[in-house]
């Protein structure tokens, strides 16, 4: 089962972004390609962009923890992902206010994998060291 979600998740993930080497780059290019996928979510298709936004920022999470440092000590990354997911659920909220009532449902899981993306983190920065 969790094979086949990773599976899913690394299909919609860019290969320039799940090849990159080094995990600061990479999910800095995760955030990137979600950043993209909101901007073409505006144009066309709004549903299939908004679930691979929401799939580049489950990467870009995955990239963050593969760090070598813990999330305390990693405060400058963690805030810059804080600030990104909170600009993507902006960037959703305004779409879901421009959808129609048939769309909302699919839309709005999109936009709960992306806030549990942002709590993770907000978590992440908040924690105290173990």
């Amino acid at each position: 089962m969790i094979a086949a979600w990773i599976f899913l998740l690394l299909a919609q993930v860019p290969d320039t972004v799940r090849n990159e080497s080094d995990p600061e780059k990479r999910y800095q290019l995760a955030f990137d390609a979600a950043s993209r996928a909101l901007d073409a979510a505006r144009q066309s298709d709004t549903k299939a962009k908004l679930e691979e936004a929401a799939d580049a920022t489950e990467f870009a999470l995955k990239s963050l923890e593969q760090m070598s440092k813990p999330a305390f000590k990693n405060t400058k990354n963690y805030k810059k992902a804080e600030l990104r997911t909170r600009e993507f659920l902006r960037r959703v909220d305004s779409l879901l206010k421009g959808a129609g009532i048939d769309d909302r449902p699919s839309l709005l899981s999109a936009q709960a994998r992306i806030n549990a993306v942002h709590e993770k983190v907000l978590l992440g920065v908040m924690s105290k060291k173990e």
